[in-house]
């Protein structure tokens, strides 16, 4: 009788195990992901403003590495125009995405809380003890871009507490980015009042083979 009743004791517990549902993933990082967007800018600088519109690779995961100074992380690339990338490096847990932020060889990377987990709409955080941006999860919607309809996305809006700089980004679940916008105001050496706008939404994303760099 004990037998049969730790068989059928370990077959509940096996169908509750498959019953549950995997937490979404708002920030995905797997290797050889990539994350294409239509990103549009306007610059104002006094009186004369430009307008660029261009389809491009915005993000380039490489995977999980032992980076010097950093310890493991995720290491992602951000292609620019200047053929020159920018890395950024992150950390994720139950808890939040941690973004680490290089220093000098003398100090540990500064840690920013990017994002806090589990996201719901009201959560409010700060970056850094420093408080220099605030953020926080306005609202979950579905999202119609460029890709196709993505249904609960959350809302994540970004402000500084310092300058004229904020950013809102839309988050659907196990895909991250699919839609964000960016805007500063600021004044140049020479007085003129200068606004930077980039509107940009997912075109396409994949994972492929990882490249090993």
């Amino acid at each position: 009788m004990a037998g049969k009743l730790a068989v059928v004791g370990l077959a509940s517990v096996l169908l509750l195990a498959c019953g549950r549902q995997v937490p979404a993933d708002y920030f995905p990082l797997r290797a050889g992901q990539q994350r294409a967007m239509r990103v549009y800018t306007r610059m104002i600088q006094g009186t004369d403003t430009t307008e660029t519109t261009e389809v491009k690779v915005v993000e380039v995961v490489h995977g999980l590495k032992e980076v010097p100074g950093m310890g493991r992380c995720w290491v992602v690339e951000s292609p620019r125009d200047s053929g020159r990338s920018t890395y950024s490096f992150f950390r994720k847990s139950d808890d939040g995405i941690i973004q680490l932020m290089p220093t000098n060889a003398d100090k540990p990377p500064v840690e920013i809380l990017y994002l806090a987990l589990p996201l719901v709409k009201g959560l409010k955080w700060y970056d850094t003890k420093a408080q220099g941006e605030v953020m926080e999860v306005t609202a979950q919607e579905t999202v119609r871009v460029k890709a196709g309809a993505y249904p609960d996305c959350y809302v994540v809006s970004v402000k500084s507490t310092r300058t004229g700089w904020n950013m809102t980004q839309w988050l659907a679940p196990d895909v991250g980015a699919v839609k964000w916008e960016n805007h500063a105001v600021w004044t140049d050496k020479s007085g003129k009042r200068c606004e930077m706008l980039k509107l940009a939404e997912l075109v396409a994303f994949s994972v492929l083979q990882d490249s090993g760099r």
